[in-house]
């Protein structure tokens, strides 16, 4: 057993967090996963009130997998990176379908379920089943990239390849499930990204960064890089009844599988041909406010145009009673148009 092993093993005893939701005794497999996928690119803070609702929801593997869609992705709206979402229940319908609903116990069953990458599949077998699987979360690696001074940033194969090794050195034979809840607490309460603190980090006199004072050079920075700007035009047809008309996205790319506004580009001509082509009678009633919406690789602003749309029926949705799932910025619309309806 290494000395950052032992000493986050010490450490968890007295200051590992034991409460969160999805940790019980003995673990639950369906809730590790549930977790795990919800906390990629997700804070815990953000995490729980997900966890508690969806649970709520889909108490287990079966319900899960018999749901619709668009129930599942309404439930998971808000949390972004939608993929995940369409992922886990097409993992569900596998598990049900394959194992009866009891989640799989193996590396290669697990890493072979959809959305399921190495690290997931180390968390699942570490947390539900104390085996020694590595894990490389975000936090994971930023405490190793301190602790052996890791140069380089994590998009280079050669500095992932470098953790995964250092991961693997340091994961115990025994008292798994508490080593990994170690190393991932000690990432997200004390070694965090902006002024760790050092002095209650129980490796820090290990710490390679910390002995020559180099803790902000470490993780290295990603190269900046301008990030892109994209438009488009959110069409908003409204009936005589003040309901608006939603179409669901494919189930491939931004926002897949949720119900938006009909998209086009910021064209006179190709707005002027939508709306014709939707309903001949159609007139624009007003242009909203143009707003920006921020991806992780781009920028996206947001021109909304409310069009009459008389005798509008299909997919056509009252707006203080929209159940499916939206994109933010179009659930944010909703809420606008909701209120000046009952104003």
């Amino acid at each position: 057993m290494t000395e950052l092993t032992s000493g986050l093993l010490s450490w968890f005893i007295k200051h590992g967090r034991k409460n969160l939701p999805w940790q019980s005794s003995p673990p639950n497999g369906y809730h590790v996963w549930l977790s795990e996928v919800m906390l990629q690119q997700t804070q815990v803070k953000t995490v729980v009130d997900y966890f508690n609702s969806f649970i709520k929801k889909f108490p287990d593997i079966t319900s899960l997998a018999n749901a619709s869609e668009d129930d599942v992705m309404a439930a998971w709206a808000g949390l972004g990176y939608y993929s995940r979402a369409r992922n886990l229940h097409k993992t569900a319908q596998i598990i049900s379908t394959l194992y009866s609903g009891i989640f799989p116990k193996t590396y290669p069953e697990i890493i072979a379920l959809p959305g399921v990458g190495r690290s997931t599949a180390g968390a699942i077998l570490s947390l539900t089943f104390n085996l020694p699987h590595p894990i490389l979360d975000g936090n994971v690696k930023r405490v190793l990239a301190r602790y052996h001074r890791v140069d380089g940033h994590y998009s280079s194969s050669g500095v992932m390849k470098e953790l995964w090794l250092l991961a693997e050195k340091h994961t115990p034979k025994k008292q798994n499930a508490e080593y990994t809840q170690a190393i991932m607490d000690v990432g997200a309460t004390v070694c965090t990204p902006r002024n760790p603190d050092c002095k209650r980090c129980p490796i820090s006199k290990n710490c390679s960064a910390f002995v020559y004072n180099q803790q902000d050079n470490y993780p290295n920075k990603k190269p900046k890089k301008i990030k892109p700007e994209r438009s488009v035009v959110f069409l908003i047809y409204k009936n005589e009844k003040s309901e608006v008309h939603l179409k669901k996205r494919p189930s491939q790319g931004i926002w897949g599988g949720l119900w938006s506004f009909v998209e086009c580009t910021d064209n006179e001509l190709e707005i002027e041909e939508k709306i014709i082509s939707h309903n001949p009678k159609a007139t624009i009633l007003e242009s909203l406010a143009v707003f920006k919406h921020n991806f992780s690789h781009y920028t996206l602003w947001i021109r909304p145009i409310i069009v009459s749309s008389p005798g509008g029926a299909n997919d056509y949705y009252k707006t203080n009673d929209v159940s499916v799932g939206m994109p933010a910025p179009v659930k944010k619309i909703i809420q606008s148009l909701d209120l000046i309806n009952h104003a």
